[in-house]
């Protein structure tokens, strides 16, 4: 008796075993419609499992299907890549007072950098000594 729908028909078989008939009494009756309701309610929590359960596998084939496109259109991500994506460094121009950011990279490789806002030389070293300045703090 492990199903809703079998402790119903086990109560339903305990009520005729009973002898209980709509014709009987008042509480035969009632205790008819009530297990009539109870079978009722079984019947439509069965047919919401399956419904459930056919949701459930329609939602992972779904999910299959849509891992396979992001694999297909954006490649196959790997945590570890995540290597190759560059390092910003923000840095506020001295002449224009505008926030600017540049490739970690870029740092590394040119002396001189120039604002892109008012195309004036930005010093790293400058630069570098406030950024460190900041986290001092």
């Amino acid at each position: 008796m492990d199903s809703l729908g079998e402790k119903v028909s086990y109560i339903k078989g305990l009520a005729q075993g009973l002898g209980l008939e709509e014709e009987d009494s008042k509480e035969a009756k009632i205790l008819i419609s009530i297990i009539d309701i109870l079978q009722d309610i079984a019947d439509a929590i069965e047919e919401l499992e399956t419904s459930q359960a056919e949701t459930d596998d329609y939602i992972e084939t779904l999910d299959e299907d849509i891992a396979e496109l992001q694999s297909h259109v954006y490649g196959d991500y790997d945590e570890d890549d995540d290597d190759d994506v560059p390092d910003y460094i923000e840095v506020v121009c001295p002449h224009c007072n505008q926030t600017v950011y540049f490739d970690e990279q870029m740092f590394e490789e040119e002396d001189d950098l120039t604002c892109p806002n008012c195309n004036e030389p930005i010093y790293t070293e400058c630069c570098m000594d406030h950024e460190d300045d900041e986290d001092d703090e």
